[in-house]
């Protein structure tokens, strides 16, 4: 065997285990077990929102998100289950109350990893 052919097949040895180490990376990969969060703002006035809910872990967990522009991916959070959140005018989930108290159920596992929540 040459060394072309061996490296070509080292080469391909280490690309596929890449692959593989990617698809099998576990539960904060493409909605396997909980969601990111995306807020579109549809009347363009919410400018944070609290979210409460469980986590991928099974922990009960609130946090304050910014939502600056129209299209929000409020990524490094995973959800599950029941979620409640509520939008306001500021920032620091502060102000005027803009979106009163919603809930949602979110999939664990769907094909994506994005839940669509909208004002």
């Amino acid at each position: 065997m040459s060394i072309t052919t061996m490296t070509a097949r080292i080469g391909a040895v280490a690309a596929a285990g890449a692959a593989l180490a990617v698809l099998g990376s576990g539960s904060a990969f493409a909605g396997g077990n909980g969601q990111q969060l995306r807020f579109y703002d549809t009347v363009g006035r919410t400018y944070s929102i609290q979210v409460a809910g469980w986590n991928q872990n099974g922990e009960y967990t609130t946090a304050c998100f910014g939502t600056p522009v129209k299209d929000n991916y409020l990524g490094g959070w995973w959800w599950k289950g029941d979620l409640h959140w509520v939008g306001y005018r500021n920032a620091g989930c502060s102000g005027e109350v803009t979106v009163s108290e919603r809930q949602d159920y979110v999939e664990p596992n769907q094909a994506d990893d994005w839940w669509f929540l909208h004002s």
